[in-house]
C-alpha cells in the first residue's frame, strides 16, 4: 500500500513538472522544485534532531552520484515537454534491464537464462515502443533511454561502493546540486511572480520528496521483488494522468511495448531477489 501511495505521488510530481514545462524552462523549473524538495527533508532532521543525516561520509561518492541523479533529471525534464508522460516513464524504468546487461562484464555478477530473456523481451518492448517515432524530428524520445543508461550506471557505482551512506543525504545533496546546475542554466531577471506557476513548483517538490521517501520506506518492510510490481504502477498512472490531464494518447505498439518492458522489469526483479535469498540459505548454513 505504501509503494502504492509513493509510486502515484512520483507520478503525479512528473504530471506536475510537465504542466510547469508550459510556461518556463527546464532550468527554473528544476531551480524552484528542488527548493520546495528540500523543506520536507530539513523539517524531518531537525523536527527529529538528526541534521546530521544531511551530511554524506564520502563526499566524493555523494557529489559523483548526484551529479548522474542530476544529469539525468535534467535529460528526462527535457524529454517530458516532448513525448507522452507514460512513454517518458516506462523508458526511464529500463534501468534494471540494462543492470543486469552489464553487471557480468563490470562487477562480474551470474545472469540466469531467466534473466537473459527478460532483457532480450525488454529491448523487444523498446524498439515496439520506439519504432513509430524513428522520424529525425523525434529523436527526442531516445533521451529516457539515455536516462536509465544513466540510472544504471549509478546503480552499478551503489553496488560497488563500500561506503554506507545515508539515503537523506544523497537525495539532499542531489537536491542541492540541481539548484546549483539549474540557477546557471536561467536568466533570474525573466522571473515573475505567478501563483499558479510556483504553486506548481511547491506541489512537484513536496510530493518528490513524500514519494521518494515512501518508497525508500516500503524497501525496508517488504522484499524489493514483491514491491517491483507494485512501483511499476507508476506507468499505469502515467497513461492515466497524461490521458485525463494532457490529452494524450498511446499506439497500439506503444502499450505492448511497455507491457513487454515491465513485464521483463519485475522478472529481473524477482529472479534478483531468488538468488539473493538463496546466497542468505548458503551463508547460514556455513
Amino acid at each position: 500500500m505504501l509503494m502504492a501511495a509513493a509510486s502515484l505521488l512520483v507520478t503525479v510530481n512528473d504530471a506536475l513538472v510537465k504542466e510547469a514545462l508550459v510556461r518556463a524552462d527546464t532550468g527554473e523549473v528544476l531551480f524552484f522544485r528542488a527548493i520546495f524538495a528540500m523543506i520536507p527533508l530539513l523539517v524531518y532532521a531537525l523536527a527529529w534532531g538528526r541534521p546530521a543525516t544531511l551530511l554524506p561520509n564520502n563526499r566524493t561518492l555523494a557529489l559523483l552520484l548526484s551529479a548522474l541523479a542530476v544529469l539525468s533529471l535534467f535529460l528526462f525534464t527535457i524529454s517530458l515537454r516532448f513525448i507522452p508522460l507514460a512513454t517518458a516513464i516506462v523508458l526511464a524504468y529500463l534501468s534494471p534491464i540494462m543492470v543486469t546487461l552489464v553487471s557480468p562484464l563490470l562487477i562480474g555478477e551470474r545472469i540466469t537464462k531467466p534473466q537473459w530473456v527478460a532483457v532480450l523481451i525488454g529491448f523487444g518492448g523498446v524498439v515496439l515502443m520506439t519504432s513509430p517515432s524513428l522520424e529525425a524530428k523525434d529523436w527526442i524520445i531516445f533521451l529516457p533511454i539515455l536516462v536509465a543508461a544513466i540510472i544504471a550506471g549509478r546503480d552499478i557505482l551503489i553496488r560497488v561502493s563500500i561506503a554506507r551512506e545515508h539515503t537523506l543525504a544523497l537525495v539532499a545533496w542531489t537536491h542541492l546540486m540541481t539548484m546549483g546546475v539549474a540557477a546557471l542554466t536561467f536568466d533570474p531577471s525573466w522571473l515573475h511572480f505567478d501563483m499558479h506557476q510556483y504553486m506548481l513548483y511547491a506541489a512537484a517538490g513536496v510530493t518528490v520528496s513524500l514519494g521518494t521517501a515512501g518508497m525508500i520506506a516500503a524497501l525496508r518492510y517488504a522484499a524489493a521483488a514483491s514491491l517491483s510490481a507494485v512501483k511499476y504502477s507508476c506507468v499505469l498512472w502515467a497513461g492515466l494522468i497524461g490521458w485525463l490531464v494532457f490529452g494524450e494518447s498511446l499506439s497500439l505498439a506503444m502499450v505492448i511495448g511497455a507491457t513487454l518492458i515491465v513485464s521483463s522489469g519485475i522478472v529481473i526483479a524477482w529472479h534478483e531477489a531468488r538468488k539473493n535469498r538463496t546466497k542468505d540459505i548458503a551463508a547460514d548454513t556455513r
